[in-house]
């Protein structure tokens, strides 16, 4: 499998608490692009994260997964700005696939109209096997 690797950091504000660094682990794999978010301290930029997405929406990736596995909380920035390429890239008939969302900002996503609405799946896993089902049986006839 080819893949290709990169790193970026991006702050993210807890619901409370401090601020904290969010470190962004980029995969790009054969029909997905693979965001990781992760806490870290060490970089103090808060545009990165809109920087990974918008790289990850150039590409051309039928879908965007964003892993939040590592994470116990998202800003409301960060949940806006996610909020917004899940809008862009469905308007581009792809989409951003939400894996391990807290529970704690999970609502956040939840009772939108579908053309804002990311999906959210519980795993990677859970997220290749929806876009398995989307584009071999769903796209086809639509």
């Amino acid at each position: 499998m080819n893949t290709s690797k990169a790193t970026t950091k991006v702050l993210y504000a807890p619901l409370s608490g401090p601020m904290i660094m969010l470190d962004i682990q980029r995969e790009i794999l054969p029909d997905s692009y693979l965001l990781i978010l992760a806490p870290d301290s060490t970089s103090p930029d808060e545009i990165k994260l809109s920087r990974a997405l918008h790289r990850a929406s150039r590409s051309n990736k039928k879908a965007v997964w964003v892993d939040c596995s590592l994470l116990e909380a998202l800003s409301e920035d960060a949940i806006d700005l996610l909020l917004a390429y899940a809008f862009h890239l469905r308007c581009q008939n792809r989409r951003l696939v939400l894996c391990h969302v807290p529970d704690q900002v999970r609502h956040h996503f939840l009772n939108l109209d579908s053309a804002s609405q990311p999906l959210l799946v519980a795993s990677l896993l859970d997220a290749v096997h929806e876009d398995d089902y989307v584009y071999q049986y769903v796209r086809p006839h639509a």
